[in-house]
């Protein structure tokens, strides 16, 4: 009972001396926060002890850090944007209604297949008006055959024989007219039991990235329905001011860091640059040919292009591979091997980052053993560790 008073009046005293120095109330949380996040990196561990075994499995493997200056760059930003020689966007290219989706957004699709199916009274005119004139093109050159013989036999006259080749010349190219125009709104000239159907397939394979069709939605020939990219032909698009155009040359290496994957880094190379200044932003466009073997990327997605340029950076630091760097407890952290074996835990400062390799401004010394494979393996185990402290 008496420390439970104790107590009490601790807490009161303690209050009261906040209240006399005057501290802001609103300032609680931020010490509360920052108390919290130094307690949790004391509960870490600054050192991994795992087996010869374990290592294996993990594919751990070390490089020295070494002092050197690092390639200089250029930060540029921009978008995923798909290749415009690997997209296709979808229309009836005639008046209709939408019967039926075959496909939903995301989904793979391959070249030829039904993706949308759409009824259109044109469609169904157009089919009609095919019949008959192969119908009557067909008796227009029989008719024109059967004159020609009567010529050769000397029972008819030649005038009739010539105008009879002639309508049926006409009749031909009146129906191949119309032939041209149903298979160039991507039709059969015959449609089956339904003649106005008309089947919209995708003409490459790829994703299904948009779709905005529906069944029962009216349709008119510009409308875009569904829209199929090729994600693995991708590029990323970046704004290049002028006063840059010099130092980036076509074909020079790139990596690009996107919002949606922070962590990622994604090889690419500058493929094209635009050859008119945009008069509003007085900028070009740099087209960068990305990599992406996991199939992450998405379109739309923002980021930074990091490009190398010519030149090298003033001030030598101690650089190591961008793998080696990995964030724990919103801290930049790396992994050294110890003489003994086991893995200490280093706190670093991070600097530049160029072809793969990162600067660091602090933590690592040069000839340090630092860990560039099997990092995120290392930091399963320490957080693995922490989890089971806490149980």
């Amino acid at each position: 009972m008496r420390r439970r008073v104790w107590t009490l009046l601790a807490v009161a005293l303690a209050a009261a001396c906040n209240r006399r120095i005057g501290r802001d109330p609103d300032d609680a949380p931020d010490a509360a926060a920052k108390a919290q996040q130094a307690a949790s990196a004391q509960q870490l561990p600054t050192v991994v002890k795992v087996s010869a075994q374990v290592a294996r499995e993990a594919h751990i493997s070390t490089i020295r850090a070494k002092q050197s200056r690092l390639e200089a760059t250029l930060d540029l930003t921009g978008q995923v944007v798909p290749d415009p020689d690997a997209i296709a966007l979808l229309s009836a290219r005639l008046n209709g209604r939408v019967v039926k989706v075959f496909a939903r957004e995301g989904d793979q699709v391959r070249a030829g297949q039904t993706i949308v199916s759409v009824s259109s009274p044109e469609l169904a005119r157009l089919r009609s008006d095919y019949a008959a004139e192969t119908a009557k093109a067909g008796a227009a050159r029989q008719n024109a055959h059967r004159l020609r013989g009567l010529v050769a036999e000397r029972l008819g006259a030649e005038q009739d024989a010539v105008s009879a080749e002639a309508e049926a010349t006409a009749a031909e190219a009146a129906r191949d007219a119309t032939a041209r125009t149903i298979r160039g709104v991507g039709a059969s000239l015959t449609g089956g039991e339904d003649a106005s159907l008309l089947q919209i397939v995708s003409p490459i394979t790829g994703q299904l990235v948009q779709r905005s069709a529906v069944p029962g939605q009216a349709v008119a020939p510009e409308a875009t329905l569904a829209t199929v990219a090729d994600l693995s032909r991708i590029w990323f698009l970046a704004q290049l001011f002028e006063k840059d155009l010099a130092r980036v040359r076509e074909g020079a290496a790139a990596e690009v860091r996107l919002n949606g994957y922070p962590e990622v880094v994604f090889p690419a190379r500058v493929a094209r640059i635009a050859s008119q200044v945009d008069p509003q932003t007085r900028a070009l466009t740099a087209r960068l040919a990305l990599q992406d073997e996991e199939n992450r990327l998405r379109l739309g997605l923002y980021g930074t292009a990091r490009i190398a340029v010519q030149g090298v950076e003033d001030e030598p630091h101690v650089v190591v591979p961008a793998s080696s760097v990995t964030e724990i407890e919103q801290r930049k952290t790396v992994f050294v091997r110890r003489p003994d074996g086991d893995f200490e835990m280093r706190p670093v400062k991070t600097g530049k980052e160029a072809s793969g390799l990162v600067a660091l401004l602090s933590g690592v010394q040069p000839g340090d053993e630092i860990v560039s494979s099997g990092v995120q393996n290392l930091k399963s185990i320490v957080l693995k560790s922490t989890l089971g402290e806490e149980e």
